[in-house]
């Protein structure tokens, strides 16, 4: 991938959301087969069936990235790892299976898509309400989201775009107090997602927060001391190896109370 600083300043795609100017980049066989491995060992289901969805978000992400800092892993099977398989190895959490037709769910500081998009992949029945506070990567969601209506059977995109952030939930009726489930990954302390997560949740909804292997301690008590005062349990920690040998990551999930 050239650097930005040595692009064409002429090339129609730098400066452009637009997936007709970012195409599809196909996997290697080698790198879908070691993803579609991984899936199978993480009850991950028919990757397969999504393949040309995850190529054409994977073109499109890293064809903006050419101008706009998204992601410093652009490599297919770093993208496939770190950015898709992290995503789905929410899908082993029980909560996902009850998640009800037509709900609201939520990827607070979604960045890059990660992990709202592969999610909206695999659990089209919802809608996925992508939120950032930095307005060009909501613009760059918004044509994610665009992109995902090419693969849904009735062309009815359920995936959209929000420029706010949770704690001005308040300006969006239909977030606000309404989401059944919210995700975040990589956003901030588990603390702050808290915070911003806590107007958005209905009551009995669930908050889940992807964390490395350093979460245990002090960023654990912070979140324990903040449930009390935002009207949260902790319920759970659930502990994922993407691949042998790779440190252990935690989604940890809280309950609104």
């Amino acid at each position: 991938m050239p650097k930005r600083d040595a692009a064409d300043p002429a090339d129609p795609a730098l400066g452009s959301f637009d997936p007709a100017l970012h195409p599809p980049v196909a996997f290697s066989a080698d790198d879908w087969a070691w993803f579609s491995g991984r899936c199978t060992a993480l009850a991950i289901p028919d990757p397969d069936a999504k393949r040309p969805a995850l190529e054409a978000l994977y073109g499109h992400l890293i064809g903006v990235n050419r101008w706009l800092n998204l992601t410093t892993l652009t490599a297919p099977r770093d993208y496939l790892k770190h950015h898709v398989l992290d995503s789905l190895s929410l899908i082993g959490d029980g909560r996902l299976k009850h998640l009800s037709q037509g709900a609201a769910c939520a990827d607070l500081g979604s960045g890059g898509g990660y992990p709202g998009l592969p999610l909206a992949l695999w659990y089209p029945q919802v809608r996925w309400c992508l939120i950032d506070a930095r307005k060009k990567k909501v613009e760059f969601l918004a044509a994610a989201a665009g992109l995902l209506k090419q693969f849904s059977a009735s062309r009815d995109s359920r995936v959209t775009a929000h420029h706010l952030r949770g704690a001005e939930a308040v300006r969006e009726p239909t977030l606000m107090r309404a989401c059944q489930l919210v995700v975040s990954r990589a956003m901030a302390a588990c603390n702050e997602v808290l915070a911003e997560a806590a107007p958005l949740l209905q009551k009995s909804g669930h908050l889940i927060v992807f964390k490395g292997p350093n979460y245990p301690g002090e960023e654990e008590q912070k979140a324990l001391v903040s449930c009390k005062h935002l009207g949260f349990r902790a319920l759970s920690q659930r502990w994922v190896t993407l691949e042998d040998g790779d440190p252990e990551r935690v989604q940890v999930v809280f309950e609104r109370v």
